[in-house]
């Protein structure tokens, strides 16, 4: 037992019969997986059109939805056509029609959904990135006398629609049934599945736009670069930079060979999240490497951990980690360092001189 095993965790294969989704899904749910962790985020692949939720918010912490190609060998080769509201009002939402890959910033109280995921040609990304160890939501609706009435859900509350004895594990069959019947009730009426329910948020789509909320959605960019080690082009999202108040700050690494990545460093006050994957979501755990970290109170002092499948790595502030060595690529591997920040910072250990040591910041966030 090495004494940071319990940042090191194996992302399960989670089994679902949700409609329109690749199945086997991958799954960080917080701290029902890792005690203390501050993320609760899905790797999700869009095969079918389908629509999902009802608008929602949430109280007190930024979500983050993202949309991408679903084969990350081709992050930018997007085809589809996927409808999200945002508001400050639940009556008077706003329509945002993507059609290249993108990220969402939801604040908290802002409303967003449904998600009307239009037209898939090749399957997608949707990732719905919560920045809590727990996720929860608030719904809204208008009761029979008029008045507005607001409910709490979340992980680990929900009961099963089928038996209320038992606790949702999101197996995603009562929304299958509900697409079916959908779908069923479309074709004897000969229109699109759902119209109705969409009916109204189409209707709001036809007011003035206010455009408040265009600063909420941001279209990736593609970074080319020579690196040999990284496929080109590549992308991320760089927190503040990009998009005035985020908290998130993040790259998608895909790593084409052998190779070593990041010095040993330290963050002072914010942790961090190591991600490993196979590069092809809808295929996620077609995972075929082997991955050596290094975690450690101090440089002098670090333990070996060895990744052979899709894992994710929990590195609180002041845990020295690195370097990151790719030791064996025998298919391209998704590594994103998740950075829950508006900036990246990091501390290095450098020797002076005369032998003593000095802890050195370099961030983004310095003048240049």
């Amino acid at each position: 037992m090495g004494k940071f095993d319990g940042l090191v965790f194996t992302i399960p294969k989670e089994f679902h019969e949700w409609y329109g989704f690749a199945s086997p899904r991958g799954f960080f749910r917080g701290t029902t997986m890792m005690e203390k962790a501050h993320l609760y985020m899905d790797f999700t692949s869009i095969t079918k059109e389908l629509v999902m939720e009802v608008p929602h918010t949430h109280h007190a912490v930024d979500e983050y939805l993202v949309f991408t190609g679903a084969d990350l060998n081709n992050f930018f080769d997007f085809d589809a056509e996927v409808d999200v509201w945002l508001g400050d009002d639940p009556e008077r939402l706003e329509l945002f029609t993507l059609t290249q890959p993108t990220i969402i910033r939801v604040p908290p109280k802002l409303y967003h959904c449904p998600i009307n995921f239009r037209r898939i040609s090749k399957p997608i990304v949707f990732s719905a990135v919560y920045l809590d160890g727990d996720w929860s939501k608030i719904n809204r609706r208008v009761n029979a006398e008029g008045r507005e009435e607001f409910s709490y859900d979340g992980a680990g509350i929900r009961r099963c629609v089928y038996d209320r004895s038992k606790e949702c594990v999101y197996c995603g069959k009562c929304f299958s049934k509900a697409m079916k019947d959908f779908a069923e009730n479309a074709k004897k009426d000969q229109k699109p599945p759902q119209a109705d329910l969409l009916a109204p948020y189409y209707e709001m789509a036809k007011l003035p736009r206010t455009g408040k909320f265009d600063r909420y959605v941001y279209a990736y960019k593609p970074e080319y670069h020579d690196d040999p080690r990284f496929l080109s082009p590549r992308s991320g999202f760089r927190g503040a930079a990009e998009m005035a108040e985020s908290r998130l700050y993040y790259l998608d690494d895909i790593v084409l060979k052998e190779c070593s990545v990041a010095e040993p460093h330290m963050h002072h006050s914010v942790e961090e999240y190591l991600f490993f994957t196979g590069a092809d979501i809808t295929n996620f755990f077609d995972f075929d490497a082997e991955i050596e970290v290094k975690l450690g109170e101090d440089p002098e002092h670090m333990e070996s951990y060895v990744i052979t499948e899709p894992t994710v790595i929990r590195v609180p502030a002041g845990t020295w980690h690195g370097p990151v060595v790719f030791r064996r690529v025998g298919a391209p591997v998704r590594f994103m360092p998740f950075y829950p920040s508006g900036s990246y910072g990091r501390i290095v250990r450098e020797t002076r001189e005369d032998g003593s040591a000095a802890y050195v910041y370099k961030g983004t966030d310095l003048p240049k």
